[in-house]
């Protein structure tokens, strides 16, 4: 009995050491630096709620204590940026998804949807956009589109200009900024307008 436990405990570290393995791997050649073990569990659980809920077409959380779910995924190719948009922003989410403004439009669907910019994980990699740039949401409601960025400007918090409904499909990301307190006034907006539906 004793043996077949060591054999057992044997052969589940080694599957450990496999998994990490593939983990260095797969970060060596999605980016210049490890995640960390909690964002790297993060992504993958945010990734699999994705995958689930564009499978079956309901509403499936990250993890069962989530108050939130999977809306769409926007990727930026030049900067190897891939973030799921989770629901209810206002309600707080993760700091490895961008969330969703419950009073904007849908991400995809016709008019200003904001996302709300994580400034610790996300705001120092999308500070590399430049206008011109693109972006590609891929919509649970309205499939792939591309947008391009059209705008990017430091604004008061006060400022709802950046906010108003439109009759067009935008991504509008906001981020605090320099976000040294939670009563900072400054936001780092990003406004990218549709371009093209793809397929």
């Amino acid at each position: 009995m004793a043996k077949h436990t060591l054999r057992t405990f044997s052969r589940l570290s080694w599957i450990v050491i496999g998994a990490l393995l593939m983990m260095i791997v797969w970060n060596s050649s999605h980016g210049k630096s490890l995640y960390s073990p909690q964002a790297w569990v993060a992504h993958g659980l945010l990734h699999t709620a994705w995958v689930r809920t564009q499978a079956s077409g309901r509403q499936v959380k990250p993890w069962p204590w989530a108050n939130t779910y999977p809306l769409a995924r926007l990727s930026i190719p030049q900067l190897n940026f891939e973030r799921v948009i989770l629901a209810r922003a206002s309600e707080g989410v993760s700091s490895y998804a961008l969330g969703h403004l419950d009073s904007s439009a849908i991400p995809g669907e016709l008019g200003n949807s904001i996302l709300s910019v994580h400034p610790d994980t996300d705001l120092r990699i999308l500070q590399n956009l430049h206008v011109g740039d693109l972006l590609i949401l891929e919509s649970l409601r309205s499939g792939l589109w591309r947008y391009k960025v059209s705008d990017i400007q430091v604004v008061e918090k006060s400022n709802m200009q950046l906010l108003t409904p439109i009759m067009n499909r935008r991504l509008t990301l906001i981020s605090c900024y320099s976000c040294s307190s939670e009563s900072d006034p400054w936001r780092y907006v990003i406004v990218a307008e549709e371009v093209e539906r793809v397929g």
